[in-house]
């Protein structure tokens, strides 16, 4: 699933990420392998809010379609596949 449809409140490990937001992104720490939850919406379409470790990272729908992601275990995102 993109990371852009994972629910709210939700964990899920980044499995791949598209060749072209790839640089970016591992500037930020955003790469395979690494945990994230998503925390909130902006309003009116804005970026999602995510929790990457200690950080809050405010990153845009259009990358977050671009960002693959695997539920850990017993979460929602498994269950939504």
């Amino acid at each position: 699933m993109a990371l852009v449809d994972l629910p709210i409140g939700v964990s899920a490990r980044i499995v791949s990420i598209d060749p072209s937001h790839r640089p970016a992104l591992a500037r930020r720490g955003i790469r395979p392998d690494v945990v994230v939850e998503v925390e909130d919406d902006a309003p009116f379409g804005g970026p999602r809010i995510i929790r990457l470790g200690f950080a809050r990272l405010a990153i845009a729908r259009a990358v977050a379609r671009a960002i693959r992601v695997r539920g850990e275990s017993g979460d929602a995102a498994e269950a939504s596949r």
